[in-house]
């Protein structure tokens, strides 16, 4: 009985561990290819992402309302943040490199 409970423990400190370790910002760089300020939305040619399995891809993604996307262009290389958040992804954090 003791061996079940301390297996069960273990498997629950491992799925608490992952579902933490993907709720941590992740790290990626790209390329501007389109930003509207007005609804905190960017396009961006992104690097791969190997933790979320995405390879390298042009994508719009929703931003915080916190981020000031105000002096971004097309064009410009940024390194920015993003927080998986179930399906979606939002950017937490960006700027130019």
């Amino acid at each position: 009985m003791k061996l079940k409970t301390l297996i069960s423990a273990l498997v629950l400190a491992v799925t608490l561990a992952s579902a933490s370790a993907m709720a941590e910002p992740i790290q990626s760089k790209g390329v501007v290819t389109a930003v509207n300020p007005d609804k905190q939305k960017i396009t961006l040619n992104h690097e791969p992402i190997p933790e979320l399995g995405w390879p390298q891809m042009t994508m719009g993604f929703s931003v915080a309302p916190e981020v000031d996307l105000e002096g971004l262009a097309k064009g410009d290389e940024v390194t920015f943040s993003l927080k998986p958040e179930g399906k979606s992804q939002t950017i937490t954090d960006i700027s130019k490199q």
